[in-house]
């Protein structure tokens, strides 16, 4: 898909002022909403920070009469993915070909032990990447170290291996094009990958809190928006990580009394939890444990239609309920 770019910084401070105007709203925090974007997002578009997708552009066109249609539509231009790339080398290469050559056999040999790691951050919605979203809300971690961008994910050395090396490398891979480095230590595992433009896509399109976010971390609105099954994708990566599958094996019980379980520290996150469960109709109860909630769903029926309705990629849950989908 093209990405729509604005070469005059006014024509772009216009288009978005026309826009708000002809919609009736005063503030861009409103306009952001409207658009189901991010705010973050809306201010990188503003500065040209960030090329705007072709599909986000005609919705943002359609806002406008018909003669500013036609007006801004003359005004843009239509770049692939890699145009600036390809364009600074060409001009580069004129300058100094002999250094080019030196560093072309050079990045030769770096490729050949390293990955690519770019990709379009505002690539379609997906639930492979919702899902992706999901496990970065629940178990993952975004900051930056000087010039250095990292995003890991972290789980049980012995328990969630599995998942690491068989589900979530291959996702990063299809998604992103990055082959995570799965690093084991003593009390736990960690998933790490190295990108700028996944910091950028998690903290600017998505608004995910570099550093610590266990407190405010939420589904994010663009998410939200898109409704079923995008959602129902992020809460599955969620419980992959942050839920767990109880099976209590007291003589008091028949068989195993299961309950699936979800802990979060951000009371805004196990709200939104509440109101999706109580939108797919699966009963569950909400409970306060420190400075934690938890989100229980009992029972071998409650926990059918929640595997109905969301269920589980990571193998080490998926064993504990295989008997109730077999």
């Amino acid at each position: 898909m093209s990405r729509i770019y604005f070469s005059n910084k006014l024509i772009c401070s216009e288009f978005f002022d026309e826009i708000r105007k002809s919609l009736g709203i005063r503030t861009w925090g409103q306009l952001s909403r409207f658009l189901g974007i991010p705010k973050s997002m809306m201010d990188s578009y503003r500065s040209r920070e960030l090329c705007i997708s072709e599909e986000r552009f005609n919705v943002m066109l359609k806002t406008l009469s018909n003669d500013n249609q036609i007006y801004f539509s003359k005004l843009i231009e239509k770049r692939d993915n890699n145009w600036g790339r390809i364009l600074g080398g060409k001009e580069a290469y004129k300058v100094n070909k002999q250094k080019f050559k030196i560093g072309r056999e050079k990045g030769a040999k770096i490729r050949s032990l390293s990955v690519k790691y770019d990709f379009n951050i505002n690539m379609p919605l997906s639930e492979e990447l919702c899902e992706f979203i999901g496990v970065i809300i629940g178990d993952g971690f975004t900051n930056k170290y000087n010039r250095l961008y990292q995003t890991q994910i972290t789980g049980d050395k012995t328990l969630d291996l599995q998942y690491c090396q068989e589900i979530l490398k291959p996702l990063c891979e299809k998604l992103f094009n990055i082959s995570p480095k799965i690093v084991i230590r003593e009390d736990c595992l960690r998933l790490n990958i190295y990108s700028k433009r996944l910091f950028e896509m998690l903290t600017k399109r998505f608004s995910i809190p570099a550093g610590v976010k266990c407190y405010s971390i939420v589904i994010p609105e663009e998410i939200i928006k898109a409704g079923y099954p995008f959602v129902n994708s992020t809460l599955r990566g969620m419980f992959n990580t942050d839920g767990g599958v109880c099976l209590d094996k007291r003589k008091t019980y028949k068989k195993p009394y299961i309950r699936v379980n979800y802990t979060s520290a951000s009371p805004r996150l196990i709200g939104q939890l509440h109101h999706f469960l109580q939108q797919f109709n699966i009963p569950h109860s909400v409970n306060k444990r420190d400075n934690t909630q938890l989100v229980q769903i009992n029972g071998g029926v409650n926990v059918t239609k929640f595997l109905k309705n969301i269920g589980f990629s990571n193998p080490r849950s998926l064993n504990k309920v295989r008997y109730l989908t077999s």
